[in-house]
């Protein structure tokens, strides 16, 4: 079976668009944080959401509009200006760039946007100056998707693989499916690769086999989450 790693909801050929993004309570609080940048408290703004949560898709749309750019959280360049977003916060991460980006953001030199898996709390961060920022900043979290959010994610997923689901069909599979978007993602890939390899049409009894499969063995595509961070220095966060 084809193996397909997935970082956020992005169709073929990588465009983010706002008609592309699955809109929804779970990421409403996301979404109007980003649109107020204007207001965000020491000029920047932390994004938190897992792998396939569309934290990607929010912040290259707050990018576009804000014509800024995006850099690595391992690599920051000094003397950055205008809109940033800084991408796997959470992992390898240049303290002392972060640190002078910061500053430039609370002198209104920047305009900020974190990107993570996790909160900072789960961060690893040792310089003392560049912690005492981070636990000033504002977070803002997306949540695990609703039922209108994972209609809206399969109905995308499975058009872009040409699969017709119908609405009692996208019903029956959010009823009973883990509710996370990567869960999404392995349900509409399976449906897929059985439909192919049996020449089958997605129907009710495919995707009842399918969800037990996935029940069995919820790794089965290879796409099992790696969320271990180590252990921060930024403590007390309130998220």
């Amino acid at each position: 079976m084809a193996q397909q790693l997935w970082f956020d909801l992005v169709p073929s050929g990588g465009m983010y668009s706002d008609d592309r993004f699955c809109s929804g309570p779970s990421n409403e609080s996301a979404q109007s944080a980003l649109q107020r940048s204007d207001s965000w408290s020491f000029g920047a703004l932390v994004l938190v959401g897992d792998q396939g949560s569309g934290k990607s898709h929010l912040a290259e749309m707050w990018r576009h509009n804000n014509s800024g750019k995006v850099i690595s959280a391992s690599s920051i360049p000094l003397r950055l200006t205008g809109s940033i977003v800084v991408d796997n916060v959470d992992e390898q991460l240049d303290e002392e760039g972060l640190f002078h980006l910061l500053n430039r953001a609370v002198c209104s030199e920047a305009k900020v946007l974190l990107l993570a898996r996790v909160g900072p709390s789960g961060w690893s961060v040792k310089l003392a100056d560049l912690v005492s920022r981070i636990r000033a900043l504002e977070v803002v979290r997306i949540d695990e998707p609703d039922d209108e959010v994972l209609v809206c994610i399969l109905k995308k997923l499975s058009r872009d693989r040409s699969l017709r689901l119908d609405d009692k069909l996208l019903q029956y599979l959010v009823t009973r499916m883990e509710r996370s978007s990567q869960s999404a993602l392995r349900l509409v890939e399976a449906l897929n690769a059985r439909s192919l390899e049996g020449y089958r049409p997605v129907n009710r009894a495919l995707a009842r086999q399918v969800l037990d499969e996935l029940e069995e063995v919820p790794q089965m595509l290879g796409l099992m989450d790696n969320n271990t961070v180590p252990k921060s220095g930024v403590k007390n966060e309130s998220e």
